[in-house]
C-alpha cells in the first residue's frame, strides 16, 4: 500500500480487505498516485462514502475535481498518470484496447460478485474468524483502546445482526453461492484457455487492466501473499473454502493470479503527483 505524505490530494474511502477497494488501490499505488486511505468496517463504510460523494458502496476516490465512486473509474483515472506504454487500458490505435476493456468488465461484473459471495457465504458463519479478519484489517496502535465495535464483546453483540444484513443485502444462500461458484468456474475456464499459448498476460505481452482486475477480483479465493491487508491463512478456513482455495492455486489460472501478485503488485511506473 503507498503511503500518502502529509496533504496528500487523494481520499481513498474503503473496507480494506475489499478486493474491489484492493482493484482501485493497485491502480493509484501503480501509477504513483499519493492519497490518504480511510477505512471502514462493512456496512459502516456507506454513509462517509454518501457524503464523499460516492454511492453507497466503496472504493470512492475524491480528488479536487470531484468523486469517483467505481473501482472501474478509478483505474482509467489512475491511467492519466502513467506513460502510454504502461496504461492499464490500452491506448489507441493498439488492436487489443477492446480486448482489455471487455475482459476487464467481464471480471468486474461476474468474477467479483461471485468470489465474495462464495467466501462471506463460508466466512459470515464462523464468528471467531470473521472476527479475526476484521481485527487484523483495523489494527489497534500500541496504547490505544480499540473502537467499541472491535471489542470482543461488543463484537458479540452485534455480530449476528451485521451477518444478517450482508447476507441479505448480497443475496448469500447455500444456492446463490453454488451459483456463484459456477461463475467462478466459467471465469477460470476462459483464463487458463486464455493462457493455454504460454502469453504471460492476458492480453499478450503487456500487464493490463484486465491482469489487474482478474488478480485482485480473484484474491478472496486464493488469498495471495503481497495482498496489503491481511488476509486469513487457507489453513484457518472452513474445510470446503480451504479445498476451493486450494483448488483454485492449483490451476494455470489461479497460478497466474499469484504470480502476479509477487512480480507486479509493487511495482510503480507513474509519476507521483497531485491532479
Amino acid at each position: 500500500m503507498s503511503e500518502p505524505g502529509a496533504g496528500a490530494p487523494f481520499r481513498l474511502i474503503t473496507i480494506p480487505f475489499s478486493h474491489y477497494c484492493e482493484k482501485a488501490r493497485w491502480a493509484l499505488d501503480r501509477a504513483g498516485v499519493p492519497y490518504r486511505e480511510e477505512t471502514y468496517p462493512p456496512l459502516g463504510h456507506a454513509v462517509p462514502a454518501l457524503r464523499a460523494g460516492g454511492g453507497r458502496t466503496v472504493p470512492v476516490l475524491v480528488t479536487r475535481a470531484g468523486a469517483l465512486g467505481d473501482s472501474t473509474d478509478i483505474l482509467r483515472y489512475a491511467d492519466e498518470f502513467v506513460p502510454a506504454e504502461h496504461a492499464l487500458f490500452f491506448r489507441e490505435p493498439d488492436p487489443r484496447r477492446d480486448d482489455v476493456a471487455s475482459l476487464e468488465e467481464r471480471f468486474d461484473r461476474e468474477l467479483g460478485p461471485a468470489t465474495r459471495r462464495v467466501v462471506y457465504h463460508h466466512l459470515l458463519p464462523d464468528e471467531a474468524l470473521s472476527y479475526t479478519l476484521l481485527a487484523r484489517s483495523f489494527p489497534t496502535p500500541e496504547g490505544a483502546a480499540a473502537p467499541f465495535w472491535l471489542r470482543r464483546g461488543a463484537f458479540r453483540a452485534y455480530f449476528p445482526a451485521v451477518r444478517a444484513l450482508m447476507n441479505r443485502a448480497m443475496r448469500i444462500d447455500a444456492a446463490s453461492a453454488e451459483r456463484s461458484r459456477g461463475r467462478i468456474r466459467a471465469v477460470f475456464d476462459a483464463v487458463n484457455e486464455r493462457l493455454r499459448d504460454g502469453r504471460p498476460f492476458l492480453a499478450g505481452d503487456r500487464f493490463s487492466a484486465a491482469d489487474l482486475t482478474f488478480a485482485s477480483l480473484a484474491a478472496p479465493a486464493l488469498l495471495p501473499e503481497g495482498y496489503p491487508v491481511p488476509l486469513p491463512v487457507p489453513g484457518d478456513l472452513p474445510a470446503a473454502l480451504r479445498a476451493l482455495v486450494e483448488a483454485l492455486r492449483a490451476e494455470p489460472a489461479g497460478a497466474f493470479a499469484l504470480r502476479l501478485y509477487r512480480e507486479q503488485r509493487a511495482l510503480k511506473v507513474g509519476e507521483t503527483r497531485a491532479a
